[in-house]
């Protein structure tokens, strides 16, 4: 029997595809992965505006069968028609029932969203950037110091399994971190930034080892708002995960255009005692307040959930260990790769939002 092969469309955006490009290797196994132009001439990218960062497509082929998939992991709700067209299944981290257009809902899958991570070392990731810019004919979708920059860039960031592994808390010594950028967008100056303030001001009042606030730059419109929490160097990769893994819980928001950000994948693969405001969008399944979530809907429930969290070792053990069950059955890179080709998952049909009080 053939075993797949499968074909990567070089022109790919390496900081956000790297997460997939991880499951694909997982899944089918690295030597049956490869990149080539071969079977992406009809998605024409180059002529379309965004398209670099709204997906990536690849195709797997076994024997005389090929099937086309496409990952979009853009921001907003809106599918990009020529790559739907072009697929036989299109995943998407921010899909809406309500709110993305149903003429696109037969071949979407909702996947959880995923976060950049170290897939390659110096010398392969050199390879790759030098290989995939020539099968993009020396001319890729963005400048060449932007494909450069991209590919640099994964060197910076976290293996996977720096997510993954385990960590034991002080409980001597509660300790909480939580750092986010300052977003100018609208929704995020509305409701995310004034959201993650009021947590940072609750853990701030108690009696607990407290680190983070926002990074930002001085000619944002809420600077001043938030001065006394402002950050103006930014933690690197790698102590932003081993703090975030020493944190007692954390605390998660929809973020841009009401986005699964990277915050809530990289929760779930820490599993970390999550509190949420409600999602905005779609997930394959529904995470479960009190089973791998906290969800708060206001001010009081976000002040009161701290200090039980903190206090309920039990109920946090439960919420860290039902996040991380989430994550591997649903959100870590072999299981979104796997759930996708095989059609284990398909996208909730009722239309309810997606967390259950």
């Amino acid at each position: 029997m053939c075993k797949p092969k499968v074909f990567i469309d070089p022109s790919v955006r390496i900081k956000y595809s790297s997460f997939y490009i991880r499951g694909l290797y997982d899944f089918f196994g690295k030597k049956n992965v490869k990149f080539s132009p071969k079977y992406f001439k009809q998605l024409e990218r180059k002529t379309e505006s965004h398209s670099y960062d709204h997906y990536m497509a690849f195709v797997v082929v076994t024997g005389k069968e090929l099937k086309k998939y496409i990952i979009d992991f853009r921001d907003k709700r809106s599918v990009k028609k020529s790559a739907y067209d072009w697929c036989d299944r299109y995943a998407k981290i921010n899909f809406s029932n309500l709110l993305t257009d149903k003429c696109f809902h037969d071949k979407i899958e909702s996947i959880p969203p995923g976060f950049g991570i170290n897939i390659w070392g110096k010398f392969e990731m050199a390879f790759y950037c030098v290989s995939n810019f020539i099968k993009c004919n020396f001319s890729p979708l963005v400048s060449t110091k932007a494909h450069l920059l991209d590919y640099y860039l994964q060197l910076k960031r976290p293996a996977l399994e720096k997510y993954t592994s385990g960590i034991f808390h002080d409980e001597e010594k509660p300790y909480v971190f939580m750092i986010g950028t300052l977003w100018n967008h609208k929704n995020c100056m509305e409701e995310t930034n004034l959201l993650r303030r009021k947590f940072v001001e609750v853990c701030k009042s108690m009696n607990i080892d407290f680190e983070g606030g926002f990074f930002s730059s001085s000619d944002h419109p809420q600077y001043k708002d938030f001065k006394s929490l402002i950050f103006t160097e930014r933690y690197s990769p790698n102590a932003y995960v081993g703090k975030t893994k020493k944190s007692f819980l954390v605390f998660n928001t929809p973020a841009v255009h009401d986005c699964h950000g990277w915050k809530l994948g990289e929760y779930l693969a820490m599993g970390k005692a999550i509190i949420s405001s409600p999602l905005s969008n779609q997930l394959p399944e529904s995470m479960v307040h009190g089973q791998n979530i906290h969800f708060v809907s206001n001010e009081k429930e976000l002040k009161e959930s701290i200090p039980l969290l903190l206090s309920d070792k039990s109920y946090r053990r439960k919420l860290e260990t039902g996040a991380k069950n989430y994550y591997l059955q649903y959100g870590c890179p072999k299981a979104i790769i796997k759930n996708l080709v095989k059609g284990k998952v398909t996208i909730n049909k009722e239309g309810q939002r997606p967390f259950d009080r």
